[in-house]
């Protein structure tokens, strides 16, 4: 499955994670139709100082901010947050240190106290505050010393204490060493347009109007204590501890406190608000009583303490019609909902003023068996008593399949026309399959006046049998079970790998053509094992299986205004970044991956875009991939250890594979730092010197295959071993054939380069069937386990 996100340019801005151990060496990334420019960074390794880079000379540098509020604490009404929930979450601490200023500052010192001072001022006006930490300590125990683990902690606590809001403390570094840079910036949590999105808006204000930095940024964040505490989130980087005027100013209890009573008016101003409170969200029987597990579709009924003028509840995700009535609002009903778990959530909004933070809850619906379906699938009249299918479907009285399992009890009028003359099968999932044959004392005509009967057991007589008649398939088919090799178990799949033709046993039944043969499709995730004339058909896992039902989100950098590197020829990067892009996703999807791109044409997409598209997708791996005027590079989020590892694996691959040799680093580009995936970039080789190479055949595919490769080889279990082959095309004089199409096993297609060379891996144990096309010949061949470097030569 492969879809593409596209939409127009944002402003978007990048940042690595908060509670990082150790220094990033960000780049600065410009993006927006303003060109606004945002750089970030955290502390250095403990031990591990950077030269400072000097501003340039006669430059004035930013404001250090912290000279006073302009804003009184009595401008708020404290009284608002008496009974308030709110965790302060100091970052780092411990072993992590956070930033470290040119004087020797850290970071988790002034998170601390600042925490502290904050929490007072709170608790002074009533809120009950909850801080992951008030002592300079980490959570890293002797089973688990990572940082997801620390971080893991402090979410656990936020979410123990049920906060209406949850802040997150910081303070920054400049990611390249430079020590003229200052700024603040407001994260909110992603995807979060309501309460999250309102209580930074207020922080935003409070810091711009009382610190006295020149540049503040309001920014969606995907942070992991952000992503995962429930509560509405903030995470703040007020200002930066690597400029040393403001990293003086924070080294004083005066600048602490400042800060924190700038943080005060800012979560104030927010408890402020008069935004829409829900009094009441529950699902309702018949009768209107509150319950969590139903025999019929419920009653969602929500209510509204306050103004508002809108209201979106959300059925499993989905936004759903509702019913207002004053204060009360009521889903509609619709659509019709089958049986089993559901999550429904409600949320309003008053415009001017803010959103109600989302209330949700999960209920289970029990629909009972309405109606039978029965189908056939095959041929039960074929001469040679092949076997053939039978589909029950268990559905409701809306027609959707009841999840729930029943017996199903299956025969045949006249009996015995068909064996098993009688069956029981176990109906799950809303079907039941049964295979059976004709009998061997019943002949064709016998068998056309027949019916087959399926009837549902042990629910009452409410539900009529199901028939059909087998005089209704009049269809030649070939029918089976089809095969895994080598186990030549049958081959079995998920619903969401499985296609149309292949049913959860593995059992296909594919019409014949007017010559009696059968066209078998391609299946996701495997090839051919046999030639084509041989039945059943078998089937081997492309790559072992590493890649069956995995979720990959490509995302080729630039697009539109943004050529994302340009050459002296013309050649935009941005359409070489999408060409690779879209090879690897076919092979990707050959390979079983599920498979989604940020863009597939030449468009813009703004950075928060392409983490959006990740995350909606729930990617387990992100790969960017870039031709920019810069050195050739795989790089990885800083702190990703599985990022590192990818890299490493890509750059390896590449060399294997003859292709350019890439500097394996750290990246700050932004969607590596917000996605939740494992993420990579990478940049194969730069446009503006290497045009010629990228425009030659067979090259832009040949990066794709290496992509692929990596990836897969990166998803394998460690004992796999592909040695690296090549297969060379020729013409009838011995001259290379460039650009020639080579399909490896009916599945992945890699192509020729200019000395008709295409080099790859052998990923799957046996002989390796191949095929190739150029200029409208095509050649087959059997690669044995001990061919290598096999050459194949075009016939005149």
């Amino acid at each position: 499955m492969r879809a593409t996100v596209a939409g127009t340019r944002r402003v978007a801005w990048a940042h690595p994670d908060p509670h990082a151990p150790c220094g990033s060496p960000a780049v600065a990334l410009a993006t927006g139709v303003l060109g606004l420019l945002l750089s970030w960074g955290c502390a250095a390794q403990k031990g591990v100082t950077r030269e400072p880079v000097a501003p340039p000379a006669g430059r004035k540098g930013p404001a250090a901010g912290y000279d006073g509020r302009r804003d009184s604490l009595d401008s708020v009404d404290a009284s608002v947050l008496r009974g308030r929930k709110i965790v302060l979450d100091p970052g780092h601490g411990g072993f992590f240190p956070g930033t470290i200023g040119v004087g020797g500052l850290t970071e988790k010192e002034v998170n601390l106290a600042v925490g502290l001072d904050l929490r007072d001022l709170l608790a002074a006006g009533g809120a009950q505050v909850t801080m992951t930490r008030d002592t300079d300590r980490d959570f890293l125990t002797p089973a688990d010393s990572s940082l997801r683990a620390d971080l893991a902690v402090r979410v656990a606590i936020a979410n123990a204490a049920q906060p209406d809001l949850f802040v997150s403390i910081h303070h920054n570094a400049d990611p390249g060493g430079s020590h003229d840079v200052n700024e603040t910036q407001t994260y909110y949590q992603l995807g979060d347009e309501g309460p999250s999105y309102d209580a930074a808006q207020d922080m935003y204000r409070a810091l711009t109007r009382n610190l006295g930095i020149d540049v503040t940024k309001m920014i969606p964040g995907n942070f992991f204590v952000v992503r995962n505490t429930d509560a509405p989130a903030l995470l703040t980087e007020v200002s930066y501890l690597t400029y040393p005027p403001t990293e003086e100013k924070l080294r004083t209890p005066a600048a602490r406190k400042l800060e924190a009573e700038v943080l005060y008016l800012g979560i104030t101003r927010w408890f402020m608000r008069h935004s829409p409170k829900l009094a009441s969200f529950a699902a309702l029987d018949a009768t209107g009583n509150a319950d969590t597990a139903f025999t019929a579709t419920p009653r969602l009924v929500a209510g509204v303490d306050g103004a508002f003028d809108a209201a979106t509840m959300r059925i499993d995700g989905a936004p759903v019609p509702t019913v207002v009535a004053g204060e009360r609002i009521e889903w509609s009903g619709a659509p019709p909902l089958a049986g089993g778990d559901h999550d429904a959530s409600f949320t309003a909004r008053f415009a001017g003023e803010g959103a109600s933070r989302a209330r949700k809850l999960r209920f289970h619906l029990r629909k009972p068996p309405a109606r039978i379906v029965l189908e056939i699938q095959g041929s039960p009249l074929a001469p040679a008593r092949e076997l053939f299918a039978v589909r029950a479907r268990v559905l409701d009285r809306d027609d959707l399949p009841v999840p729930d399992s029943f017996a199903v009890r299956l025969t045949s009028i006249p009996k015995g026309t068909f064996v098993p003359a009688e069956t029981t099968l176990t109906a799950w999932a809303g079907e039941a399959w049964g295979y059976l044959r004709r009998s061997r004392h019943a002949t064709v005509t016998t068998a056309s006046r027949a019916t087959l009967v399926a009837q549902l057991l042990h629910v009452g007589p409410s539900v009529s049998p199901a028939r059909a008649s087998a005089a209704d398939v009049r269809a030649a088919t070939r029918s089976g079970f089809a095969l895994r090799a080598p186990s030549d178990s049958a081959l079995t799949l998920g619903a969401a790998a499985r296609p149309a033709w292949l049913n959860r046993d593995g059992f296909l039944s594919l019409p014949l053509d007017p010559s009696g043969g059968v066209a078998i499709p391609r299946l996701g995730g495997f090839r051919r094992v046999d030639a084509d004339s041989l039945w059943p058909p078998r089937f081997a896992a492309v790559a072992g299986g590493a890649l069956q039902g995995r979720r990959v989100v490509l995302d080729p950098e630039g697009g539109g205004d943004d050529p994302a590197g340009t050459a002296p020829g013309g050649t935009r990067a941005s359409a070489l970044n999408l060409e690779v892009a879209r090879a690897l996703a076919a092979m990707l999807e050959a390979s079983g991956a599920s498979v989604v791109m940020t863009r597939d044409g030449d468009h813009a997409v703004s950075e928060l875009e392409r983490v959006q598209v990740s995350e909606a997708f729930r990617a387990e791996r992100y790969l960017r991939i870039g031709h920019a005027n810069a050195p050739a590079a795989a790089g990885y989020y800083f702190n990703s250890g599985g990022g590192k590892r990818w890299a490493q694996r890509v750059s390896s691959t590449l060399a294997a594979l003859g292709l350019d040799t890439v500097r394996v680093g750290e990246s700050a580009k932004y969607p590596l730092a917000q996605v939740s995936a494992v993420a990579l970039y990478v940049s194969p080789a730069r446009v503006d010197t290497a045009e010629a190479k990228l425009l030659a055949s067979g090259r832009l595919r040949a990066e794709a295959y290496a992509l692929w490769l990596s990836l897969v080889q990166d998803m394998a279990p460690p004992t796999a071993a592909w040695p690296i082959d090549s297969l060379r095309v020729v013409d009838a004089g011995g001259a290379p054939r460039a650009g020639a199409a080579v399909t490896l096993g009916t599945a992945l297609v890699v192509a020729t380069d200019s000395t008709g060379t295409a080099r790859f891996a052998r990923s799957e144990p046996g002989a390796l069937p191949v095929e190739v096309l150029t200029n409208g010949v095509r050649l087959r061949a059997l690669l044995l386990d001990s061919d290598r470097g096999r050459v194949l030569q075009v016939p005149r």
